[in-house]
């Protein structure tokens, strides 16, 4: 039985990179078509012909953030290294 608890735990910890790419079906801001950023550089972002601007968020660690919830804005999240570490809508 615990073998069974630890697999289900393993499988459900391989599908959070794909739970932060889109949440619950919300996908205004076409999200789910960036997964593929998942764990690029920041650069991805702009060959993926990407700007920053009003639909368009890019942000790290300790960014101040304003706190309105955009449905067709697209946020992409990087971690200290500048990895993509998020990509989701608000």
């Amino acid at each position: 039985m615990r073998a069974v608890m630890v697999f289900s735990a393993v499988l459900a910890l391989a599908g959070c990179r794909e739970a932060e790419v889109i949440e619950a079906g919300q996908d205004a801001c076409g999200a789910s078509g960036y997964g593929d950023l998942l764990g690029k550089g920041r650069a991805a972002i702009v060959e993926a012909g990407l700007v920053e601007g009003p639909d368009l968020r890019v942000f790290g660690p300790g960014a101040a953030l304003t706190m309105d919830h955009r449905p067709g804005r697209l946020n992409i999240e990087l971690d200290a290294d500048g990895r993509i570490v998020a990509v989701r809508c608000g």
